[in-house]
């Protein structure tokens, strides 16, 4: 097998440096609310300095997804109904939304796929969350949605050495971010991680990102809580790469790491996992309606 040229750090950093800025209230919203004093009015009126942004989240709100009885109508209403963690998850949706909903050629995705299969994601980590009696689902389904954010960076280099990449991961019997990383210098989820650094994003979901793949892999010093939130996500994505829309070229190409999800006390028998499927299958809904909210994209 040919050695292929390592991508070098600074290459990745320039890539990393042309995406597209985000909206400037989205992250001063999502920022203000990791401040546990901040109150409902600030962040509805901060929200109101965009039009847009206000309109989706109350679209969001009244979407099935949330069953809510009685329609929203603004966002302080949205916060006394559903909490700040819910908005919050609400506003990295649309972040999410502007950065995934666009075509990544180098792992096989079409405009929407990739969008729509991290919210897929998104909605499963969620509501494995909740089956596990984890402190915040609502984190776990950002964590979820924002996973894969270093493909859309790492595409063009994974397109145009792909065959040898998946040589190296069925040879070496290697997960493929294992096997980008052996012939890159870069896997997606390490380029993710770059991503989520220079976005600010909350430290648990940049951890997240750099070790959804291969949980047993984090780094000592971890509270059980990360350790959760990462093992969480790496169980939705595994499902959601085996029942969900827009996997792309690697999507069967990944393992359940089951040391990890024993460190932290998840069930994987096989009646366990078989009921879950069931679940989550029903959860397809949710990310439908989800999607829906948008408009037509991703459909």
């Amino acid at each position: 097998m040919t050695n292929l040229p390592k991508v070098s750090v600074q290459e990745i950093v320039d890539r990393v440096d042309t995406l597209p800025e985000l909206p400037q209230v989205a992250m001063r919203v999502s920022q203000m609310m990791e401040d546990p004093n901040v109150s409902a009015d600030k962040i509805g009126e901060v929200i109101k300095l965009d039009a847009g942004m206000t309109s989706q989240i109350l679209k969001l709100c009244n979407s099935a997804a949330y069953g809510l009885k009685r329609q929203v109508s603004t966002v302080k209403e949205a916060v006394a109904i559903l909490g700040f963690k819910t908005l919050k998850s609400m506003v990295y949706t649309i972040i999410g939304k502007i950065a995934l909903d666009r075509p990544v050629t180098g792992y096989s995705l079409e405009q929407g796929d990739l969008w729509y299969n991290s919210l897929t994601c998104a909605v499963y980590a969620k509501h494995i969350a909740k089956k596990e009696k984890f402190a915040d689902p609502e984190l776990a389904f950002t964590a979820g949605l924002l996973r894969d954010i270093g493909k859309i960076v790492l595409g063009e280099y994974v397109g145009a050495n792909y065959g040898q990449i998946e040589q190296l991961a069925l040879q070496e019997q290697l997960d493929f971010h294992e096997a980008e990383e052996r012939l890159l210098g870069f896997s997606h989820s390490s380029v993710g991680q770059r991503v989520a650094e220079k976005w600010k994003l909350p430290e648990p979901i940049i951890k997240v990102i750099r070790y959804h793949h291969k949980p047993i892999a984090f780094p000592e010093g971890l509270n059980p809580s990360e350790r959760t939130l990462i093992t969480i996500v790496h169980l939705a994505d595994v499902f959601t790469m085996m029942i969900g829309r827009g996997m792309g070229a690697d999507g069967m190409m990944y393992s359940l790491d089951l040391e990890a999800l024993s460190v932290a006390g998840i069930d994987v028998s096989e009646n366990q996992l078989e009921i879950l499927l069931g679940e989550l299958l029903e959860m397809n809904a949710v990310v439908k309606s989800l999607v829906d909210s948008f408009g037509t994209a991703g459909q």
